[in-house]
């Protein structure tokens, strides 16, 4: 279902059918309605102007209100909805790969979460950390635009984004026990070989461990096998290139899975509806 939205301000640089440049700044006003499961090709970051919603990201419900910020990355599935009619009222930026690719650290600092997990940053933290008075910064130059917009928006997106991960590491203590963790090796390598032929007994034996030690591990620090891990990261890749356009029957071997009916069942299990069904609903949202 669209929301009817009056579009206050929107500015930046990015151009629609690049995926990987620029920038796009907007204020908008709604009345709240529900919004079906999607994902960016950019990270989206979205300050609560007025109104509580109900955010879900890959599986995880967030209740937010006014004040609090939500960030999502360009591999997390998400949606929200309303619990009661409201004015919904919110600014949000999207930040393209290459819009801070040159700033390798900051690029580090915005993948540094795990999917699913560290969306929703509290108003009483975000206002601690100054990230309401950073949007301010950029809100007034996107309204009022000069010469300078552009840079002054890139400078204070890279400030957004440290001042973030400091929230991560100082006022999230599960954050900086799971940030170094051995959990998180095993992790990284899932995240880079997914497509491959790899198992648990593969990925313990990279980590020079042994595939008990190695699950129990994992999944005492995760709650999660590093099997279903595996099959998270596949189903994950699936559904963003079939937002992209792309057949399930023509990337379902791409994304690690062997034969079409593991990756059919495996979907239905994470995703919650059949290929089709996710693709069909992607395409008529977006028509």
């Amino acid at each position: 279902m669209k929301e009817n939205t009056t579009r206050k301000i929107r500015h930046g640089t990015h151009h629609i059918g690049n995926d990987h440049d620029g920038y796009m700044y907007s204020l908008n006003t709604s009345i709240g309605s529900t919004f079906n499961s999607h994902i960016h090709k950019c990270h989206e970051i979205i300050h609560i102007i007025r109104g509580s919603l109900i955010y879900t990201v890959e599986g995880r419900e967030y209740r937010i209100s006014e004040g609090d910020f939500v960030i999502t990355s360009p591999d997390e599935l998400h949606s929200f909805s309303f619990p009661s009619p409201c004015e919904y009222k919110r600014e949000f930026l999207h930040i393209y790969p290459g819009f801070i690719e040159h700033v390798p650290g900051a690029v580090k600092m915005l993948e540094s979460r795990k999917s699913g997990t560290f969306n929703h940053i509290p108003a009483d933290k975000a206002k601690k950390y100054g990230l309401d008075k950073i949007f301010d910064t950029i809100r007034q130059h996107c309204k009022n635009v000069i010469p300078e917009t552009d840079v002054i928006v890139f400078a204070n997106t890279v400030i957004f984004i440290a001042q973030f991960h400091r929230i991560l590491a100082e006022d999230a203590p599960e954050y900086a026990q799971i940030a170094n963790k051995r959990s998180n090796l095993i992790y990284d390598y899932i995240d880079r070989h997914y497509m491959e032929d790899i198992n648990t007994g593969s990925v313990a034996n990279m980590m020079f461990m042994s595939p008990s030690n190695a699950e129990r591990i994992f999944k005492r620090e995760t709650g999660m096998s590093i099997k279903a891990y595996i099959t998270f990261r596949r189903v994950s890749a699936a559904k963003h290139l079939m937002m992209e356009g792309q057949k399930a029957m023509s990337i379902y071997n791409r994304c690690g899975f062997r034969d079409y009916s593991t990756f059919y069942r495996s979907f239905v299990k994470y995703v919650g509806m059949k290929p089709d069904e996710f693709k069909h609903r992607h395409d008529n949202r977006n028509k």
